[in-house]
């Protein structure tokens, strides 16, 4: 999308914002540059910058950087990182996520009511890596703007629950294994920021298999948003909203994702371009959770915060029931 003159404001706005959360995250690494940024960006979105001046540049803040940072975190992981994590590696990861969007999708309609596009995003977000599956399946499956938002929200304060909850339980739960360790947090937690946040506060061991199980995650990022596009397209057909279309559209950033995978796979590439898709990965992401911020009003919050909420903190403790019976059940 063209950035046109009104967006400036919005956009450098967001933009200060975001560089103000990561500088903010060196002093209060228990939160993240993520959580800060939202956090920043709800306070002064329904405050010094609620006006129309800005909203334009911070809803183009908000949508556009994000799918340019999913796209080069293709290059940010490999085809290896399964080989590195062995059989019951890949087996946790996968019965794992499966399991968190079977459930959360079956609390989503049976438990706290929300609409089928607000569980799926949930679950995305949930199950693969926060705001950036909150970003990739939202085009996939018609989501609106709200519908978007509150999930994001949700699913960030769900993470920053578990960054601060888990170092303390996780050694009770799992033992002190640094492997088994790195499984729960890799596995649980919402956003690599968060993940590595959270394996962080155990030691660094524990942030190098963290690390590799949230890449496993995220490799998988591609299937899920697949998966919920047939599911938005057959219940669209079932219950004639729209007319299907003849295929599943996939967002432009995930196929460019999984290019860069397969580059990044099978060719040796400088380790400045790795390190430079991360950076500017990680910043996207930023810039992602501020915009939200600043654009979720405090009447939306009101109007379905308590109930998300607590809708996301059940997921979390589901989340971590489930990585707890697997780590035992696979890996001892």
């Amino acid at each position: 999308m063209r950035i046109k003159a009104n967006m400036l404001n919005g956009i450098i706005a967001t933009v200060i914002l975001s560089i103000i959360a990561k500088v903010l995250a060196i002093w209060l690494p228990f939160l993240g540059a993520e959580a800060i940024a939202m956090l920043l960006g709800i306070l002064l979105g329904n405050t010094v910058l609620a006006g129309a001046t800005w909203a334009p540049g911070i809803k183009w803040a908000e949508k556009f950087p994000i799918e340019i940072g999913i796209a080069l975190m293709g290059l940010t992981v490999t085809l290896r990182t399964i080989e590195k994590l062995g059989i019951n590696g890949l087996l946790f990861i996968l019965i794992q996520m499966t399991l968190t969007i079977v459930i959360v999708l079956w609390l989503g309609g049976r438990i706290f009511k929300v609409s089928k596009q607000s569980a799926m995003l949930m679950g995305a977000g949930n199950a693969v890596c926060g705001s950036s599956a909150i970003a990739s399946v939202s085009p996939a499956i018609g989501a609106t703007d709200d519908q978007r938002r509150t999930t994001v929200a949700t699913v960030s304060l769900t993470g920053v629950v578990l960054l601060l909850v888990i170092p303390v339980i996780g050694p009770y739960l799992v033992g002190n294994n640094n492997l088994l360790l790195g499984a729960l947090v890799g596995g649980v937690v919402q956003s690599v920021g968060q993940v590595v946040g959270t394996a962080a506060l155990i030691n660094p061991t524990v942030v190098t298999y963290a690390t590799l199980f949230k890449m496993l995650r995220i490799i998988l990022l591609t299937v899920v948003v697949l998966i919920f596009a047939k599911m938005a397209q057959k219940d669209d057909t079932n219950n004639q909203i729209t007319t299907p279309s003849k295929g599943v559209k996939i967002p432009w950033f995930i196929i460019a994702f999984v290019i860069l995978l397969c580059v990044n796979s099978f060719i040796s590439l400088p380790h400045l371009i790795n390190n430079s898709a991360k950076t500017i990965s990680s910043f996207t992401g930023v810039v992602n959770l501020a915009g939200i911020g600043l654009n979720l009003k405090f009447a939306t919050i009101k109007k379905s915060g308590g109930k998300f909420l607590t809708y996301g903190l059940v997921t979390g403790a589901v989340q971590v029931i489930l990585a707890v019976i697997l780590i035992h059940f696979l890996f001892n």
